[in-house]
């Protein structure tokens, strides 16, 4: 049975109890795992329409910023734009989607090995990268063309091919089930979930009128939470939007939001309600308790002046929230110059403000796994 493990689900890891006896029988200590962070990767999707090629900004531990780190190392562009990265082993994995390819990255040196996902799995399979996920020896990457790579990161090698839905983005793993997010690319005709069996091949396709356009996935426990970008009305205003508990079959509203990341391991799910609404709608950050199903403000965001990503460091709980600046001219986010990433506590206080390059979408954060 395969194992998937996301940032959040790593930190919340556990080892079976074990012991070792020796000759007088004293018990050997279980070693504990404990998740260490050094450093975070921001990328920045640029502009395709301007032809602001995407990059990767490196933030250390100690707060120095490294812009542009990935040209930099390799001598080119990192492309038309990376949409998401994981931190899997050694390597930094991101999909390029207006490149059709995969960067591997090596954490320490930057050097990356390029996979083109249009040779790997095909014209017709492999256009579009969006999202990855990582487990066990393999990465999985959706693709927009409708369908899941299983890559050997052994070797990069196509070890499966597996069918989804519409417009396929986020995933996330349980057991031995993959579990894909079809967007249907906000259309609402064919929105669902597919959930795949990875031993098998066999897929099925779930849907509920409240999976209207789901983006991202998480597992926790028996629960999948949906992060579902809603619908969009006659004036292009986005309704509806939210995270979506899915348990037993059966799909459920938790909270609004456009925006969430899961901290598994302390049981909370942060989120950015910031749908795209005229007049714009004020935005809120809250954080939402899985055990007790309370929702409370998280922070005011008066220091946030258009929100794009949230992430939780999955060692010490603090919350990374990036932002486009504003263009007071035009009263609408700056799509063409660099960004910015805000570090909170996990009590909602904020720490530092780190500049990002242009579209800072994603985060991950350069974790590893250590024993105590």
């Amino acid at each position: 049975m395969k194992k998937f493990l996301s940032f959040a689900a790593l930190a919340a890891m556990c080892v079976s109890t074990f012991t070792a006896c020796s000759d007088d029988d004293t018990p050997t200590p279980t070693p504990t795992p404990v998740t260490v962070t050094n450093g975070l990767f921001v990328i920045n999707a640029g502009n395709s329409s301007a032809q602001i090629d995407g990059s990767l900004t490196f933030i250390s531990k100690d707060g120095n910023v490294v812009q542009n780190a990935f040209s930099t190392a390799n001598g080119r562009s990192l492309g038309n734009t990376p949409n998401d990265a994981i931190v899997h082993g050694s390597k930094l994995y991101i999909a390029v989607t207006g490149e059709n390819t995969i960067e591997v990255i090596d954490r320490n040196t930057l050097k990356s090995t390029q996979i083109s996902t249009t040779k790997l799995m095909g014209d017709d399979k492999g256009k579009q990268p969006r999202r990855l996920l990582a487990g066990g020896k393999y990465v999985f990457v959706s693709t927009f063309d409708g369908y899941v790579a299983q890559i050997d990161t052994t070797d990069y090698s196509l070890s499966n091919i597996y069918k989804a839905g519409s417009y396929p983005e986020g995933m996330a793993g349980s057991g031995s089930t993959l579990y894909v997010a079809n967007s249907d690319y906000g259309s609402g005709v064919n929105p669902s979930i597919s959930a795949i069996d990875l031993n098998t091949g066999n897929s099925t396709e779930l849907k509920n009128e409240l999976v209207m356009n789901p983006t991202s996935l998480a597992a926790v426990g028996d629960n999948l939470y949906i992060l579902d970008y809603g619908r969009y009305d006659e004036n292009y205003n986005q309704q509806d939007a939210g995270v979506r508990l899915m348990h037993g079959g059966n799909v459920t509203k938790v909270v609004a939001a456009t925006m969430m990341a899961v901290d598994a391991q302390r049981g909370l799910i942060y989120t950015v309600n910031a749908p795209y609404t005229y007049p714009a709608t004020p935005v809120t950050y809250n954080v939402y308790n899985i055990s007790t199903g309370e929702n409370k403000t998280f922070i005011s965001g008066d220091d946030i002046e258009s929100p794009a990503a949230i992430a939780v460091d999955p060692a010490n709980g603090d919350v990374y929230i990036t932002s486009y600046k504003m263009d007071y001219d035009t009263g609408f986010a700056d799509y063409f110059t660099n960004g910015y990433v805000n570090q909170y506590t996990a009590d909602g206080t904020f720490v530092r403000q780190f500049t990002t390059g242009v579209g800072p979408t994603a985060l991950v954060f350069n974790y590893y796994t250590t024993y105590e």
